[in-house]
């Protein structure tokens, strides 16, 4: 097994698209349609690596993050965006991402920026 990766998104073409990518390659993948259901799937769930929508309803992406942070402060979390600018990136690194992904997203990076987390985390 790659590892596992916990999955929050809100929309779900999204979610199904990563899901299926990820799962091909070997991860054990858990999905959460917003940031309190990804909350409650740590409960059960123990991810590698969490990828973490930026917008979405309820609770958007930096709430999540940060309760996140508080809850497992080792837990690498690649947030995916559609912002790109450097105030944003540098708020989220600030807050304790430890990456960020643009969106929309090739696959390809986004598997490598998995990869160097989970290489982080277990050197």
């Amino acid at each position: 097994m790659a590892g596992k990766i916990l999955v929050v998104d809100d929309e779900p073409e999204v979610r199904q698209l990563m899901e299926h990518f990820l799962t091909d390659r070997g991860y054990e993948v858990r999905i959460a349609e917003n940031g309190r259901l990804a909350l409650v799937t740590l409960d059960t769930f123990t991810p590698d690596v969490v990828l973490l929508d930026m917008h979405m309803p309820e609770m958007d992406g930096l709430e999540t993050l940060r309760r996140l942070v508080v809850r497992s402060p080792s837990l690498p979390v690649i947030m995916i965006t559609v912002n790109e600018d450097i105030e944003t990136t540098a708020r989220l690194l600030q807050l304790g991402a430890a990456d960020y992904v643009p969106k929309p997203f090739n696959l390809e990076y986004l598997e490598q920026a998995i990869s160097i987390q989970l290489s982080a985390t277990h050197e």
